[in-house]
């Protein structure tokens, strides 16, 4: 993975010269000139990393979907209400999506695995690669925490397809229920599944239900862990951030002096911060003055593609010093409906209720996908979680001088498994 280049013998390489910065506004933080070795670089116990397995089918399923990530967050970016932070999580639209499919035939289908990428690939490669894909980020580490659950509550009155019920059980270990949508206990029982999966950070994702509901499909992720190199609490100092409305603001700035890989276009500048064990990486990206957020996003996305397929990229890496500062912030966001954006991916898309085989019988509805997000991250490490709900309803060069890279205006980034570089979380944070 680009993001986590190893270089021997680049800790000796960038310590031979001082690490002073000539061109920061900001006086630098009293640090040692040279970073030396210590306790303190390396995890406190030794853990267990599994890279995630793939066959080549799988690996060439995921290739797919990183790019639809991608592409999935542009459209998020660029459509969002400029006054709001965001992040989504595509594997959670991305699972919730693998077990909607099951439920659909005909042009429907066809559609949204071509929206996905996935127009060449079976119904039955798909549940395997994501049985296998969620299985494999779960058991990667056990240092740190990601967890996945599913669920299908739909209307009682309605006769869910048995085969339908099966496989969303057997590969993607759903829990499936019939449901009285007519009474309010439904609604705090599927949130409190909600709030149970995500350890208490999203506690609602649905406000009411009625007998209008035809069903509800569910994905829940949750993750958390430790950076790999704590920042030292005694170096966050407030300094300014320049938000996107034009104002300025003293938060809780997180600093690092660390020798790391830099990464850089015309339109960004970029590095990745470890956790524990390497098993997943924060990617951190700063759309250089002047360059456009999507020009931006579209430089990562030909970035991790070039490590998979023959993609160009402008992006440039070298091994360096990086005197690197972060804010410390927690963030949540609501999507209403994440399936305006897939038209806009294709705009063939066209969802009609007429393909859809979950229930032995054809029944009128329109369809949803809403998506909530919680994020937090400190010195210590980062926190995020995602709840994604489809829902049918009847109605309508190293050298002796460190990069600085200081994110101390919009910027976005995005969590991923260092194996497979899925894309976990990705947001924006800018206000």
């Amino acid at each position: 993975m680009k993001t986590k280049i190893v270089l021997v013998g680049l800790m000796g390489m960038l310590c031979m010269g001082s690490c002073g910065d000539k061109n920061n506004v900001v006086e630098e933080p009293d640090v040692p000139v040279q970073i030396e070795p210590g306790p303190e670089d390396q995890p406190a116990t030794t853990h267990s990393y599994t890279p995630v397995q793939l066959n080549e089918t799988q690996k060439a399923i995921n290739v797919k979907l990183q790019e639809f990530s991608w592409k999935l967050f542009k459209e998020v970016y660029a459509n969002r209400n400029p006054g709001t932070n965001l992040m989504i999580s595509p594997i959670s639209l991305e699972v919730d999506l693998g077990m909607f499919i099951n439920g659909l035939e005909g042009e429907t289908l066809q559609e949204v695995l071509k929206t996905m990428g996935l127009e060449n690939y079976t119904k039955e490669q798909i549940n395997d690669f994501f049985k296998t894909m969620m299985a494999g980020i779960e058991k990667a580490d056990e240092a740190a925490i990601f967890k996945s659950a599913n669920a299908f509550w739909y209307n009682q009155n309605k006769k869910a397809n048995t085969d339908y019920l099966s496989v969303i059980k057997e590969m993607y270990a759903a829990k499936a229920e019939a449901a009285n949508f007519s009474d309010p206990e439904t609604v705090k029982i599927i949130n409190q599944w909600c709030a149970e999966q995500t350890k208490n950070r999203i506690n609602e994702i649905i406000d009411k239900t009625s007998e209008a509901d035809i069903f509800h499909l569910m994905n829940a992720v949750y993750f958390k862990a430790s950076w790999l190199k704590q920042f030292n609490k005694d170096l966050t100092t407030k300094q300014p951030f320049y938000y996107a409305n034009g104002k300025t603001e003293e938060v809780d700035m997180m600093y690092e002096q660390t020798p790391s890989v830099y990464h850089e276009s015309p339109n960004l500048q970029m590095t990745a911060k470890g956790f524990v064990d390497g098993s997943f990486t924060m990617v951190l990206i700063l759309p250089k003055e002047g360059a456009k957020m999507e020009d931006a996003i579209e430089d990562v996305k030909n970035f991790f593609m070039s490590d998979m397929t023959p993609t160009e990229t402008n992006v440039t890496s070298k091994a360096a010093f990086i005197n690197l500062y972060v804010p410390k912030f927690t963030a949540e966001y609501t999507e209403g409906n994440l399936f305006n954006y897939l038209k806009n991916i294709n705009p063939t898309l066209q969802m009609s209720w007429q393909d859809l085989c979950m229930f032995e019988n054809k029944i009128e509805m329109d369809f949803l996908a809403k998506q909530k997000t919680f994020f937090k991250m400190d010195e210590v490490g980062a926190e995020a979680a995602a709840v994604t709900v489809i829902s049918g309803v009847t109605s309508a060069g190293p050298g002796p001088d460190p990069i600085v890279l200081r994110l101390d205006r919009p910027f976005f980034y995005a969590i991923v498994e260092s194996t497979t570089e899925c894309p976990l979380f990705i947001g924006y944070y800018g206000n």
